[in-house]
């Protein structure tokens, strides 16, 4: 599998693995699913919650007919919202003038970045980094949700070694303090970083770069190729720090997605 559509797989089957092992009783409450469209992930519940009504996992040419049939989904879910990410080698020439007729307004750009699984950095960092263990667990989750918008329900459904196997949660410590945390998310020949987060009183010390080469390791070690990740588009002069240290860690920009968001 190539990487282009490696790296799109594994983001949408992460999407499902929300669905497929949330709670029974919070799946209803929320209205989760995931459902498959063409191959693309669209994900909905009928609250607006944008991280969960969202479409990605685009591996083929997109037109009028997927869009409406993505659309489709999300009205019949009595989602409110959605958003879609979508990589621009696959989009046509009049994607403006399909994003005009179905009320799809632009968002601003994520950088999707890819490396190879093989041959993990090493970072000296004064912090111990590694797996978390069982009783970690809800240490974790703490400091993740700690760092995010406040997202309901997001600790049941954040796909973890307890529900999914294919998700591998690694933390910096400080002595006996848990000051940083990240998920790996593997999913065939791709790993995918997420939730990474550091405390304020601990970044600057390398526990970000420490947590990319332990997931970069472990990706290889579950038999990934390659290894990918997203974030924010750097505003011009910026010194983006996120995107910095995945370039140093070997990561190369691979395209900036075109994201939209539809309304009902």
């Amino acid at each position: 599998m190539e990487l282009p559509v490696a790296g799109e797989a594994v983001e949408g089957a992460f999407l499902r693995a929300i669905a497929e092992h949330a709670p029974a009783a919070l799946r209803e409450t929320l209205g989760l699913r995931a459902t498959r469209v063409d191959g693309v992930t669209v994900l909905t519940v009928r609250a607006g919650i944008p991280m969960f009504n969202r479409a990605i996992g685009f591996t083929a040419p997109v037109t009028a007919g997927l869009l409406d049939r993505i659309l489709d989904v999300y009205r019949a879910a009595g989602a409110p919202s959605a958003v879609l990410k979508l990589p621009p080698p696959l989009l046509p020439d009049d994607w403006a003038e399909l994003c005009a007729a179905r009320g799809l307004a632009p968002l601003p750009d994520s950088v999707k970045v890819a490396r190879s699984a093989a041959g993990p950095p090493r970072i000296r960092t004064g912090l111990r980094v590694g797996p978390v263990p069982a009783d970690a667990e809800a240490a974790w989750t703490d400091l993740v949700m700690s760092a995010l918008d406040p997202v309901p329900h997001l600790a049941d459904l954040l796909p973890g070694p307890g529900r999914d196997p294919r998700g591998h949660r690694f933390a910096a410590w400080d002595g006996g303090e848990m000051v940083a945390a990240a998920q790996l998310f593997t999913h065939g020949p791709a790993g995918v970083l997420k939730s990474g987060v550091t405390r304020a009183s601990h970044r600057g010390r390398g526990a970000q770069s420490a947590l990319i080469a332990a997931r970069i390791a472990a990706a290889r070690h579950a038999g990934c190729d390659w290894v990918v990740s997203e974030t924010s588009a750097p505003e011009p002069g910026e010194h983006h720090t996120s995107l910095r240290n995945l370039e140093r860690l070997g990561f190369t920009r691979t395209y900036d997605y075109r994201t939209v968001r539809w309304a009902a």
